[in-house]
């Protein structure tokens, strides 16, 4: 996969030929995100990221009151290399890197906190959308969490929203200009916002 950096005004941005990996449109639309589902002032105490976003986890400090783990698990070392030579990463971190569907399972714990932000250019990978990677994450899940998962492509989109509503007790759909976030908890009273 190659990048590019790019700089606008006061912005950094990662991107692909289809789509920016971090900053610019995707950070505008986690954030939007986040205020929509009423995440901001959440207490995060374990953060796991499927794809690295520097920008993401900006976002999560910004807007928590606690300063959770973060673990993260990217496919791509390069993607690593660039976020951490560019980027201001606020909240200490841990990187695993291959691919999440392999390496999900063998994590430890749950998590308060699942973003599920992963992209080949504008695609989610094909090794994600499956019943057994939505099971791993429900596995990881805390009871009171919420996992929240960007897609771009509407087939795709339509398809997480298809195993996470196998899955999950409470599942919501949100959009944002191209993305389309999902959010999935085990109880209503895991969201602060109706949407």
């Amino acid at each position: 996969m190659s990048y590019r950096v790019v700089r606008r005004w006061r912005e950094v941005i990662i991107v692909g030929e289809k789509v920016h990996y971090v900053g610019g449109n995707l950070a505008r639309a986690w954030t939007e995100a986040l205020s929509a589902l009423g995440l901001e002032g959440r207490f995060w105490q374990r953060v796991l990221l499927i794809g690295m976003g520097a920008s993401l986890i900006q976002l999560i400090a910004r807007r928590a009151f606690s300063q959770p783990e973060v673990v993260v698990v990217e496919i791509d070392p390069e993607m690593v290399r660039l976020q951490e030579a560019i980027f201001d990463i606020p909240l200490p971190y841990t990187v695993h890197i291959g691919d999440a569907a392999d390496i999900l399972p063998s994590l430890s714990g749950r998590f308060d906190g699942i973003f599920v932000d992963a992209f080949i250019e504008d695609r989610v990978p094909e090794s994600l959308l499956s019943k057994s990677f939505v099971e791993a994450l429900y596995a990881h899940l805390d009871l009171k969490g919420m996992l929240l998962w960007n897609t771009l492509l509407k087939p795709q989109a339509d398809e997480v929203g298809k195993l996470l509503m196998e899955r999950f007790a409470e599942v919501r759909r949100w959009r944002y200009d191209a993305h389309t976030f999902w959010a999935a908890a085990f109880g209503k009273d895991c969201f602060l916002t109706p949407f």
